[in-house]
C-alpha cells in the first residue's frame, strides 16, 4: 500500500473536490482551512502518512478537542475531515476510514436530502428558466455530476439512440448513459429552440452572456426551490443521489446503478443509496423465502 504524506493527500483531496466543480468557493474554502487545522494537529501528535490516522488515536481525540464549540460546527469539521478519509480509502491509500464510526451529533441522525420523482417534478416546474429546468432533468434523470452537466458539449449527445456521452468523468473516465426519453425529449428541445444563441461554444449549457453556467448558480436556484416546497436542503449533487437510490430501489442492481454513475468501486455506489431501514429489513426477510 503507498505511503501518502497526510499533506499531500490534503492536497489531493482539494484539487478533487476544485476539479469537480460540485461545490461552492465558500465551502472549497472552510474545507480547506479545516483540513490544514486538522494537518497541524495530527502532525503535533506525530503523524506524518495518513495512514498513520487512526481512529483510537487520532479521530476520537480529534472529537474531543473541539467540545465546546456548537453542534452544528462539530458536525461540520468532522464531516469536512470525513470526506478526506473517505478520498483515502477511495485511492485505496488507507482500508478503514477512521472517522467513520465518529458520531457528529449526540443522538441526532441526519439523513442526506433524497427526493422522489414526484418531488423531482415539482423542482422543474419552479425551475428558474429552461437551462436550468434542463440541468435538474439531466441530473434527475441521467445521474450526472453537476461537473459532468455543465462540461457537456452538443457532440456528446447521440437523440437518435438516446445516448449521452460523459467525456473524462471523475477520474479521466469516459461512459455511456442511455436517456429516458422525457430527457431525450426536453434536451432535444432544448438545444433546438431554448439553448441562449449567443457566442460560438459547443457547450449545451449557457447563460445568455455566452458564458458556461457555474455550479453555485444552479444550486442557489435548487436551494431556493427545495426550501419553500419541502422545507429541505437540496443540491446539485443530491439529484444525483436521489436518481442512484431510486434506481436501485427499484431493480436492485447495485453494478448497474455504479456503471450508471461511473463509480470505479462498489462500495463508493452503496454511500449513494438511501434506502430505508425497514427497506433493507424486508430485503433480507426475503431471503427466507428463498
Amino acid at each position: 500500500m503507498k505511503r501518502v504524506l497526510l499533506n499531500e493527500a490534503i492536497d489531493l483531496y482539494l484539487q478533487d473536490m476544485t476539479e469537480r466543480k460540485e461545490y461552492p468557493a465558500t465551502t472549497l474554502k472552510s474545507t480547506r482551512n479545516t483540513l490544514r487545522s486538522f494537518a497541524r494537529y495530527a502532525t503535533e501528535r506525530g503523524a506524518i502518512y495518513i495512514q498513520d490516522i487512526t481512529e483510537m488515536d487520532y479521530a476520537i481525540p480529534y472529537k474531543k478537542q473541539l467540545s465546546g464549540k456548537a453542534d452544528n460546527t462539530i458536525r461540520s469539521y468532522i464531516m469536512r475531515v470525513r470526506g478526506l478519509f473517505t478520498f483515502a480509502v477511495e485511492q485505496r491509500w488507507i482500508e478503514q476510514n477512521p472517522f467513520s464510526r465518529i458520531i457528529t451529533r449526540e443522538g441526532v441522525t441526519e439523513p442526506p436530502t433524497i427526493i422522489s420523482r414526484d418531488q423531482l417534478d415539482v423542482v422543474l416546474y419552479h425551475a428558474k428558466n429552461y437551462t436550468l429546468y434542463t440541468i435538474y432533468l439531466v441530473g434527475g434523470d441521467a445521474g450526472l455530476r453537476i461537473s459532468e452537466i455543465l462540461n457537456l458539449e452538443l457532440n456528446h449527445i447521440n437523440f437518435e439512440e438516446r445516448l449521452l456521452t460523459v467525456i473524462k468523468g471523475k477520474g479521466g473516465k469516459t461512459r455511456v448513459v442511455p436517456m429516458t426519453q422525457r430527457l431525450t425529449k426536453e434536451l432535444k428541445l432544448y438545444i433546438d429552440v431554448r439553448r441562449p444563441k449567443t457566442g460560438n461554444s459547443n457547450n449545451i449549457f449557457l447563460m445568455p452572456t455566452g458564458r458556461v453556467v457555474q455550479p453555485g448558480f444552479v444550486n442557489k436556484d435548487l436551494k431556493d426551490i427545495a426550501a419553500e416546497q419541502f422545507g429541505l436542503h437540496l443540491t446539485s449533487h443530491m439529484l444525483r443521489h436521489s436518481f442512484a437510490t431510486t434506481l436501485y430501489e427499484q431493480r436492485k442492481d447495485i453494478v448497474g446503478v455504479a456503471e450508471l454513475l461511473g463509480h470505479k468501486s462498489i462500495s463508493t455506489t452503496e454511500r449513494y443509496l438511501h434506502v430505508s431501514r425497514e427497506r433493507t429489513r424486508q430485503l433480507i426477510e426475503g431471503l427466507n423465502k428463498k
